[in-house]
């Protein structure tokens, strides 16, 4: 064809996952497992192969390994929370471990959809807001729960309500 140029100055985006909630769902689990790693050594070195997991599932995009990473943490938190880790940092941790995988998720989700280089501070922020919320109400009643309940329970219970709110995040998130 004359005159038709076939040459695209196209600009394929980066599609590694967003920075901002990246960094958010690396400092949620680290504080999460600083919640309660005082407590036990199982939080502890789960908390750091899931920093690892979670760090290299947000640099290359893989949602698999952003939810490995956070598994692990929750598995550490629970054989803490079998060892007797106490109640408070238990939530405090689980419901950070939360607000991470959900970061993490939606950080690989917006890096495939607008590319990291996009501005979407206005998209990132919003949504984990509304997840620090949803584990706050998720937290608080547990705990209350825990506290009105038969006393002698022990804070895998308390793991178990927040499996459940998990459960209930994971189901609003399809």
């Amino acid at each position: 064809m004359v005159g038709v140029s076939t040459d695209v100055d196209a600009v394929d985006p980066d599609h590694r996952p967003a920075v901002l909630t990246s960094g958010l769902s690396i400092v949620a689990l680290l504080l999460g497992v600083l919640s309660s790693a005082l407590y036990s050594p199982f939080v502890l070195v789960g908390g750091a192969a899931a920093l690892v997991l979670l760090g290299g599932g947000l640099w290359t995009g893989s949602r698999r390994a952003v939810t490995i990473g956070t598994a692990v943490a929750l598995a550490g938190l629970l054989a803490g929370g079998i060892q007797g880790v106490p109640s408070v940092p238990m939530l405090a941790s689980v419901t950070a471990t939360v607000l991470a995988w959900d970061a993490g998720h939606h950080a690989v989700g917006i890096g495939e959809q607008l590319g990291r280089e996009a501005t979407t501070a206005r998209a990132e922020l919003p949504h984990v807001g509304a997840t620090v919320v949803v584990g706050l109400v998720a937290a608080v009643g547990s705990y209350a729960v825990f506290i009105a309940g038969p006393s002698g329970q022990p804070v895998a219970a308390v793991i178990a309500m927040l499996f459940g709110a998990i459960l209930l995040l994971a189901a609003l998130q399809r």
